[in-house]
């Protein structure tokens, strides 16, 4: 099955938010700095794969957290991690529920960077989600002309190394979605 053209540069996102359950971090960027750490051609593009698919179902970029302009990484309580229940074994449509959950909840308590507001609605739309919208803070919430739109992505493996993580966060580029998981 063939890749397609989609991700990081073609979502319509402000900020990104990779969760990444092994490390316990949650590591924030603006959208714009991954896709100009992509077009440096510093770092290897490489396919991934889901459980019971004989072929690729993703490409992208494996980068280091911090050689993403304006990346941080949060940390959280173990509690935190615990009440969300990532597991290895979830399917990728409950990874990334998961991670929709917790940066949520971080927007309305006030825990997310490059914010200043306690407002924002997940979409449950999955033509809004295809497009690259999860999470979407009022532009009146803010005081901003417009909307600050969110795109999460649950990278399970993803983080530092020196915390058990694989060192680098996957910037996808394409994808087929042969299991029809959202």
């Amino acid at each position: 099955m063939n890749l397609v053209d989609y991700g990081i540069h073609n979502e319509n996102s402000h900020i990104r938010a990779h969760v990444c359950p092994v490390v316990k971090k949650v590591y924030v960027y603006p959208t714009q700095s991954g896709i100009q750490a992509i077009e440096t051609k510093h770092y290897p593009c490489v396919r991934g794969y889901q459980e019971n698919v004989e072929f690729a179902t993703a490409e992208g970029y494996l980068i280091p957290p911090f050689d993403i302009e304006k990346c941080i990484g949060l940390s959280f309580k173990d509690s935190v991690w615990e009440i969300i229940d990532f597991r290895a074994s979830d399917h990728t449509s409950e990874k990334g529920n998961k991670a929709i959950k917790l940066v949520l909840a971080m927007v309305k308590k006030g825990l997310f960077p490059l914010l200043i507001t306690l407002s924002a609605r997940e979409i449950t739309d999955e033509e809004l989600q295809v497009k690259g919208q999860d999470i979407i803070v009022p532009s009146s919430a803010i005081h901003a002309q417009e909307d600050i739109i969110i795109q999460v992505k649950c990278d399970y493996i993803g983080g530092e190394k020196g915390l058990g993580g694989s060192g680098n966060l996957f910037l996808q580029t394409a994808e087929s979605n042969p299991l029809k998981q959202y």
